[in-house]
């Protein structure tokens, strides 16, 4: 019988991408241009959490999975950064990484790590990269732009508290699989979707504040 964390990890967390995809679609007309970037990236994750827990249901490995989705991640926030930040100076670190960033990817699962196992090497840096842009978001701002940055910094937010607590994760992740017991996977997993779970949360607050601006 499936446990309760299989179903909180498998199901409920993935399932809660539909509430700020859903208030996204409800106030599409309302939320600015990088709000519409997160609002694709959620949908990208809910069909992405969808296929890997299909392949789970039916034991074939998705590892290979998160090896693509690494790559559409990292490109997909990034967009979201471009319009944030709306600067040609980010602009141009931001289109170096998206073509570098995905090169190493490949170069990763081709020739060092194989795509059945965890990409412990791009997953970490992508970590490391998002973290460094939302923290540049929040530390750059100021009064005269706060009400048009309180939903960027929800996001900025949500994504600090995600990427920062599951960075060791990545790091580990081949490690914890082969040599721990399937009580503290349970618990780092159950760890891990609940830090998605407050990224989505997050995300549905800075819909509802860009909300009500217009």
């Amino acid at each position: 019988m499936p446990s309760l964390s299989y179903f909180y990890q498998g199901y409920i967390v993935p399932a809660s991408t539909l509430i700020p995809i859903l208030s996204g679609f409800i106030y599409y007309s309302k939320i600015n241009k990088p709000l519409r970037i997160i609002l694709i990236y959620l949908c990208i994750s809910f069909i992405i959490n969808i296929i890997g827990s299909i392949l789970a249901a039916y034991s074939i490995n998705n590892l290979p999975l998160l090896h693509f989705y690494t790559i559409v991640e990292l490109v997909t926030i990034l967009f979201y950064f471009k319009y944030a930040f709306s600067n040609k100076k980010t602009d141009f670190w931001i289109r170096i990484i998206m073509i570098t960033f995905p090169l190493l990817c490949v170069i990763n699962f081709t020739f060092i790590q194989s795509l059945y196992e965890f990409n412990t090497y791009t997953r970490p840096f992508e970590a490391i990269i998002i973290i460094i842009f939302s923290g540049i978001y929040l530390g750059s701002q100021n009064g005269e732009k706060e009400e048009f940055t309180r939903s960027g910094r929800w996001v900025a937010s949500g994504f600090l508290i995600y990427f920062c607590s599951s960075l060791y994760q990545f790091i580990f992740s081949n490690v914890v699989s082969l040599n721990t017991t399937h009580f503290v996977k349970m618990i780092i997993w159950n760890l891990h979707a609940t830090f998605v779970l407050i990224m989505y949360i997050f995300f549905y607050l800075a819909i509802r504040n860009e909300r009500g601006k217009r």
